[in-house]
């Protein structure tokens, strides 16, 4: 807490909260003021309101706002007495998606954080540290949660240079410590003549008779992954019934000429979440994004948004996410890539994620895509117990949910 100068007629009080539903307008505006860094800097606004995102997803979720307080003090000693007036300014906000999950046969319980945007006030970064980890740590206690994890784009380098660059053990500070790697994939067009599906593989939409046999599928493959959602593992038509998101008819599926599943993916546009307005793009992500407008001109490709920064209007960052992608061989990922990308808007490309040692889920040749790089960290309390113990997974990890 900060204390007023004795010629001060403000005193000024910084504290972490929960958020509330009344919060959401103020938290909408703060939120789409910051951008995040990286390949592209962009900016992200919540549709209806900011918890609609939480919402849509069907999860359990803690919102915490950082905010400065300013209680006029001659008005409280001013006669006759009348309310205090006291204003706020939000300086920061982080949120934590409460999730169950399987890990070696075991249900756990994990706290994935996001939405992590901090003002660049000196205020706010200097005391953000300071109340942020006893948050966690009353977290863990009411929620009983197992572990905190978070996805960290490896590209920006102040969220680099701000949580992970090694520095003096301080009991203020999280500890990060890497659990994987991911590369997020976007896929914007395909080089003529050198991108061959195989004929003999056929995907399409899938009706209500492909259903039992989806399930079985999809429920098959779940067995190879650590970190899959409990519920998803217990009832999966329960799972997708349910959901918001998700629905069977909306699956794309790739069938070998017996009528056999072999790979499957469910494609969810990305305004269904929240949008993403572009504001700038780096060297070389400018270069990649100047050769999809000669691309496009030749009908082989997809453009990329223009930045903000060129146009004065904002135009959001249109695209596909692949979740629940699996395939039996290479060949079928071709097939559902390709089909994805052509029942997608002629504004929207492709966005899948793998972690780096899923060999078989590399872009296939021929594609114009892109890649950028993915760190899945565990939080951690310098002084907790658990600091020593490392989350070991022996399976790939289900990354849908832990990406957005």
């Amino acid at each position: 807490m900060s204390h007023p100068s004795p010629h001060s007629d403000m005193s000024d009080e910084i504290q972490l909260r929960e958020s509330t539903p009344l919060d959401s307008n103020a938290l909408n505006n703060f939120f789409s003021s910051i951008a995040t860094d990286g390949k592209i800097s962009l900016k992200v606004r919540r549709q209806i309101d900011f918890f609609s995102f939480y919402q849509r997803l069907n999860l359990k979720f803690k919102n915490y706002i950082f905010e400065s307080t300013e209680q006029d003090l001659k008005q409280v000693f001013t006669l006759p007495a009348s309310p205090p007036m006291i204003t706020s300014e939000i300086l920061g906000t982080a949120s934590f998606l409460l999730q169950n999950r399987t890990l070696h046969n075991k249900d756990i319980k994990i706290a994935l954080a996001c939405d992590l945007r901090i003002s660049n006030k000196r205020k706010a970064i200097l005391n953000w540290s300071r109340f942020f980890l006893p948050k966690i740590a009353q977290l863990k206690k009411d929620e009983k949660i197992d572990h905190f994890i978070t996805a960290i784009d490896l590209t920006d380098s102040k969220v680099i240079n701000a949580f992970l660059r090694p520095r003096q053990l301080d009991s203020h500070l999280p500890i990060y410590e890497l659990i994987n790697r991911f590369n997020l994939v976007s896929i914007h067009g395909f080089f003529p003549l050198s991108y061959r599906r195989q004929k003999n593989i056929s995907v399409k939409y899938s009706t209500e008779t492909d259903k039992e046999a989806l399930i079985q599928y999809i429920t098959s493959k779940l067995d190879n992954y650590d970190l899959v959602p409990t519920e998803l593992k217990n009832d999966f038509s329960q799972y997708i019934s349910s959901s918001i998101l998700y629905s069977f008819s909306r699956f794309l599926i790739a069938k070998d000429p017996d009528g056999k599943i072999v790979g499957c993916t469910h494609p969810i546009n990305s305004s269904l979440l929240q949008d993403y307005f572009p504001q700038a793009y780096d060297s070389q992500a400018t270069n990649f994004r100047q050769f999809l407008k000669f691309a496009s001109f030749l009908r082989f490709a997809r453009t990329l948004t223009r930045p903000f920064s060129s146009t004065n209007k904002e135009q959001t960052l249109n695209f596909k996410m692949l979740h629940f992608l699996f395939f039996d061989h290479p060949e079928v990922l071709k097939s559902l890539i390709y089909s994805a990308y052509h029942s997608a808007s002629n504004n929207e490309f492709i966005l899948y994620a793998y972690q780096t040692n899923q060999y078989s889920y590399r872009p296939p040749k021929g594609t114009l895509r892109a890649q950028i790089p993915f760190g899945l960290f565990e939080i951690k309390q310098s002084d907790s117990p658990a600091y020593h113990t490392r989350l070991k997974m022996t399976k790939p990890t289900f990354l849908d949910y832990l990406w957005f």
